[in-house]
């Protein structure tokens, strides 16, 4: 476990840090000549000899990328399947399907939003930003601290079994940690919470979405009537 974190953790740090860096010591350099025109500009620094090699590099990643993005919207629906429908795997005829299916509503959105993508994207990583840390901190909660790594896989897939149906705990406290985050938000142009102009503009509610979630799972998992392992 600790093995698969650490190389796990390691890749995806040093394959960000060092294009950020990249990109803030360019911006550094040649300002608004390369805001807003990365690629031309690094294009330019190399001229045509330079053109093919960054192109293949830009489209390599961005299969890369898709090709995990498809594999995530495939698992959160499989995972979805399965565990209403009590099966353990689907047909490879589903997963293709549904493969295809993510891939298909994911191009048509990418095709819409091309005119204002950084600005599309952004909004999109704020929305990720806001549900996705309560969820996060509920589940490594559960994992490290309150199931010890342990957990009966057959149950997961039993909506009758010692899990239950619905994981109430876990739902209110997701509930909520979405909720203490709004008025902390501040999100450009779309919404800002009533606090967040009180902290010179700053946004914190990720901070917020992190600790108070998992604490509150933590409380809700201690009462007596919580199902536990």
């Amino acid at each position: 476990m600790r093995a698969t974190f650490w190389w796990t953790y390691g890749g995806t740090v040093l394959g960000a840090v060092w294009a950020m860096s990249f990109g803030a010591l360019a911006y550094a350099i040649a300002g608004k000549a390369f805001k807003g025109h990365e690629v031309a500009y690094v294009v330019g620094l190399g001229g045509e000899a330079l053109l093919i090699p960054l192109l293949l590099a830009i489209a390599l990643g961005k299969f890369t990328v898709n090709v995990l993005n498809i594999y995530g919207g495939y698992m959160t629906v499989a995972t979805a399947l399965t565990g209403f429908g009590r099966r353990a795997a689907l047909s490879q005829a589903t997963r293709i399907g549904y493969i295809a299916g993510v891939g298909v509503v994911g191009a048509v959105i990418a095709i819409l939003g091309r005119g204002q993508f950084l600005s599309n994207f952004v909004l999109f990583l704020d929305f990720l930003l806001y549900f996705l840390t309560p969820w996060s901190s509920i589940n490594l909660v559960d994992f490290y601290l309150l199931r010890k790594e342990k957990y009966d896989l057959e149950a997961l897939y039993d909506p009758n079994g010692r899990y239950g149906r619905w994981a109430w705990p876990a739902l209110a406290a997701y509930v909520l940690g979405i909720a203490v985050q709004i008025p902390f938000a501040n999100v450009e142009g779309i919404f800002v919470g009533p606090i967040a102009p009180l902290l010179g503009g700053a946004d914190i509610s990720w901070l917020l979405g992190l600790i108070v979630p998992g604490a509150l799972y933590v409380a809700f998992m201690r009462r007596p009537a919580a199902v536990r392992v």
